[in-house]
């Protein structure tokens, strides 16, 4: 404990200190002849008690109380007034400043000490009680961030669950596709072939007298015009068939969280695209600017849900504005570790007051059941704590917003600037 004796008397000074002295009360003595002085001594020092005289030069005590209350500082300490003053209205003005006691002066040693003992003790009492209340905040805090953590990661893992889910389904739905895929395929390039020949063949009978009417009636100019036309869309319609099926079963293949491996971002975001195209061709239409880019090692299908997450979002936040339909540009260059990504849109934009919080886990805007506010929280944890990147945002309400990743060649243990 330290006291801090407030007298511009010395002989009163003394008085105070030997009494404290000979009833072996545990402190740290200081001294202040003034006001000013003990306000820069409570202020430097972290004073516990003042014991502080009334009537005093330049600053009375009543004056000290009042600056006392106006100062800024963590911890008060508890006054005793010193008097030889009986008037009850100044007495009660210095508590109501905030003295706890006063002691008459000249000292009585009895009743000096077990004001100083009584007030020592509410002190004492007031500090483990500040103690277990700061504890117990501490304690509430972690307990909050332990629930936080728990629910998160539950949340997180139902999600997991349901990618599995997912990329099990997508697995079943490409086996099940594939195969009659490929019969077709085989067919049609079968058809392809044959009908070269049948082609060249009409063309040398097309003059023949007895079939030029029927040449005429079936209009075969036409068909035959018409067939490499259709032959050709239908060649295109196969190929998208087969790359979505192959889409749909790389997904399914890289749900395992535990699987690494290198891979090309740009070839990654095109199946991304190509899985989340139902929901984002009604909204906006998607510009790509690759550039050719180092291969990235890691787990691929962490990193197609971080795409996911972003694309559908921005879909959703283009169609939030109004707007018929936007634009999201999605532009890959190599930099100096890795690789930049960029994700920009013209939806509506994020509220400047919100922008900070996009990254927390829960946090939302959308409506009560449209969204856990989890998906850009998952994301932030898979780009930077498991892959060891960067992912920024920028937003002007209105305009749009960008997200921007970087992703370094291999996961690295430092995060990159």
């Amino acid at each position: 404990m330290k006291i801090l004796i407030v007298e511009d008397s010395r002989i009163n000074q003394y008085i105070a200190r030997d009494t404290l002295i000979k009833y072996d009360i545990p402190c740290e003595i200081e001294y202040a002849n003034d006001g000013e002085d003990a306000l820069y001594r409570i202020e430097q020092n972290g004073i516990d008690l003042v014991l502080l005289d009334i009537v005093m030069p330049k600053m009375t005590g009543i004056e000290m109380l009042e600056k006392l209350n106006s100062m800024d500082i963590s911890y008060k300490p508890e006054v005793i007034m010193l008097t030889t003053i009986s008037d009850s209205k100044i007495l009660n003005a210095c508590f109501d400043l905030g003295a706890v006691d006063y002691i008459k002066k000249p000292f009585e040693e009895m009743d000096f000490v077990a004001r100083i003992r009584s007030t020592l003790r509410e002190i004492t009492y007031k500090n483990k009680l500040k103690r277990a209340t700061e504890r117990l905040e501490a304690q509430n805090i972690e307990l909050n961030e332990a629930n936080r953590n728990l629910l998160e990661a539950h949340v997180y893992m139902v999600q997991k669950e349901k990618l599995v889910s997912i990329g099990e389904l997508a697995a079943g739905i490409a086996h099940e596709i594939n195969n009659p895929l490929a019969f077709v395929m085989s067919n049609f390039s079968n058809i392809k072939e044959y009908s070269i020949p049948i082609t060249e063949l009409l063309m040398k009978v097309k003059d023949t007298p007895e079939l030029q009417e029927v040449w005429k009636a079936k209009d075969i100019d036409f068909l035959l015009e018409d067939l490499p036309e259709l032959i050709d869309e239908s060649q295109k319609g196969l190929d998208r068939i087969a790359k979505i099926v192959n889409s749909m079963r790389n997904f399914a293949r890289t749900s395992d969280e535990d699987t690494t491996e290198y891979f090309d971002i740009n070839n990654l975001i095109d199946e991304v695209l190509m899985i989340v195209n139902n929901e984002v061709k009604y909204n906006a239409v998607v510009e790509k600017e690759y550039e050719n880019c180092p291969l990235i090692y890691g787990n691929k299908g962490e990193i197609e849900q971080v795409f996911v997450n972003l694309i559908v979002n921005a879909s959703q936040a283009i169609k939030e504005s109004g707007d018929s339909i936007g634009t999201i540009t999605i532009k890959t260059e190599p930099i100096y570790s890795g690789v930049l990504i960029s994700v920009r849109d013209t939806g509506k934009g994020i509220d400047p007051q919100f922008i900070h919080k996009v990254f927390d886990p829960f946090f939302t805007t959308k409506p009560v059941g449209q969204g856990t506010g989890l998906g850009l929280s998952i994301s932030h944890s898979i780009i930077v704590e498991k892959h060891g990147g960067e992912l920024k945002v920028e937003s002007e309400p209105g305009v749009g917003t960008c997200f921007y990743i970087e992703l370094p060649l291999a996961k690295t243990t430092t995060k990159l600037v």
